[in-house]
């Protein structure tokens, strides 16, 4: 497994975590709180961005995603980064039959923040 660099911004209670070294990625706004990072020659994940997270992470409450279904053309390829490593470490995807949703897994998020 690649290594996962994980950083905590208390100020703006905004988690970031890098998988692998970072690189070049582009964003995709899965929601207003949540953001993965995809290198796109490889189409692998290089990392998250959680905002709000201390909020999240407290109400294990799940985070809608309207942004997978805003991008056809990617949906499929966000969905595989969401559903398997190293993303699915972090967050659990839940696909109901009219939205796409994401738990954040804990403790292991609330642990490294800690740390």
């Amino acid at each position: 497994m690649q290594p996962v660099r994980i950083t905590y911004e208390p100020e703006g209670d905004i988690l970031y975590i890098t998988f692998g070294q970072s690189k070049a990625a582009t964003g995709y706004q899965l929601s207003d709180q949540l953001l993965l990072r995809v290198e796109p020659q490889a189409q692998t994940a290089a990392g998250l961005t959680i905002f709000n997270f201390s909020i999240h992470a407290s109400a294990g409450q799940n985070l809608s995603l309207p942004g997978i279904d805003d991008d056809p053309d990617n949906k499929s390829l966000l969905l595989r980064l969401l559903t398997t490593p190293p993303v699915n470490h972090f967050l659990r995807l839940a696909q109901g039959e009219q939205s796409i949703s994401v738990t954040l897994l804990s403790p292991s998020l609330q642990e490294a923040v800690a740390a």
